[in-house]
């Protein structure tokens, strides 16, 4: 089954749904599902025209509720620390997932990056500092030969008329917007891949102990 996960790094709310994501992903793995996730990049980093985002800036999120998310991401398994956080372009930081998924580690390398940028304070727009994130994951990496940047899909300037981030798209047509909870993720893979196991089932019928 193969799951498509629109997101950006810099983006609070693809942080909160990524991290639920990899907990039901665990526990469907470990249940006997299958899964594949694939990783979309979507840029919601401001436009050149406007001002960049000052350190510690949750972008899209309302001033009122920037303590209101973090505690929620807390309660999630990710610390995010206002005061370290720092605005950069995720362009590369995309790119690197790209990268990793041909190493089979994407899942690990988006993990990585989100903590970077929302808990260690990190600079992702550093080449540096990804270079590292991509050795403590296995990746060989290295931002500054354009020759060896892997191709991924550009992302796209957030719109008003667009979906916001992050995106779900499972393989029944089903989209699920934004932060969902784990529960409504745990049931959407279970639902999403039923149809494989009730194929597999058939497909290999048990039979009933032979009585003696």
């Amino acid at each position: 089954m193969k799951v498509e996960f629109t997101h950006d790094i810099a983006c609070v709310w693809s942080a909160l749904g990524y991290v639920r994501f990899q907990r039901a992903a665990e526990e469907h793995r470990a249940g006997g599902g299958e899964l594949e996730v694939v990783f979309r990049p979507y840029r919601t980093a401001v436009s050149p025209e406007e001002p960049p985002p000052s350190r510690g800036h949750l972008h899209l999120v309302p001033a009122a509720r920037v303590e209101q998310v973090a505690r929620a991401a807390a309660a999630d398994g990710l610390a995010v620390n206002l005061d370290r956080i720092v605005p950069a372009p995720t362009a590369d930081a995309h790119r690197l997932i790209a990268l990793a998924a041909a190493h089979g580690a994407a899942e690990d390398m988006t993990a990585r990056l989100y903590r970077a940028y929302f808990s260690d304070g990190l600079d992702l727009g550093d080449a540096n500092v990804l270079r590292g994130l991509a050795s403590a994951a296995g990746v060989r990496w290295d931002g500054g030969k354009d020759g060896e940047r892997p191709r991924a899909e550009p992302a796209r300037s957030a719109r008003a008329s667009d979906p916001r981030v992050p995106v779900f798209r499972f393989p029944d047509g089903t989209v699920l917007v934004g932060a969902v909870s784990l529960a409504t993720l745990r049931s959407e893979l279970m639902r999403a891949d039923s149809p494989r196991r009730r194929s597999s089932r058939n497909a290999h019928p048990s039979s009933a102990p032979a009585r003696l």
